[in-house]
């Protein structure tokens, strides 16, 4: 299954000490998770084409193991709307699409391919995406309707 990731409020989210953008609890752990049981693809304004635009806008936020790991997420390309770059059996993640992405999803009856996640909002979110994957993953051919959580 194909997992497209976003970066600002998913892996980059708020501190809750200090309030300013940090990489959220748990995003190393995460990550390692997805590259080992999904085919990852960054779905962000920061990779239009090439990951190293993402590994750059994350740098100051992470260290060098968590970038080693984040050099395995394939680049994507879209012009305008995200959803240019779906394909195939997918899951996407991301705090919030446009509304005509959003629009998209409902019109392909693909919105339950969408998981939320805000780390602005909730610095441990990733621990939730995760216990979501991990439960559909590797026996679930298809994501459920609904969202566990």
């Amino acid at each position: 299954m194909n997992l497209f990731i976003d970066i600002d409020g998913v892996l980059l989210g708020r501190s809750p000490i200090t309030s300013k953008p940090a990489l959220a609890n748990d995003a190393h752990k995460f990550l390692s998770f997805c590259l080992t049981n999904y085919s990852c693809f960054w779905l962000t304004t920061h990779c239009k084409g090439s990951a190293d635009t993402a590994l750059d806008y994350l740098r100051p936020y992470a260290d060098e193991a968590f970038l080693t790991l984040a050099q395995k997420i394939q680049p994507t390309y879209f012009k305008t709307f995200k959803t240019e770059a779906l394909f195939g059996d997918y899951c996407w993640i991301d705090d919030q699409p446009s509304a005509y992405e959003f629009q998209f999803l409902e019109e392909t009856d693909a919105l339950h391919r969408w998981l939320q996640i805000n780390t602005r909002q909730n610095f441990d979110g990733l621990n939730e995406i995760l216990k979501f994957l991990k439960k559909t993953h590797p026996t679930a051919k298809s994501l459920p309707s609904k969202h566990p959580y």
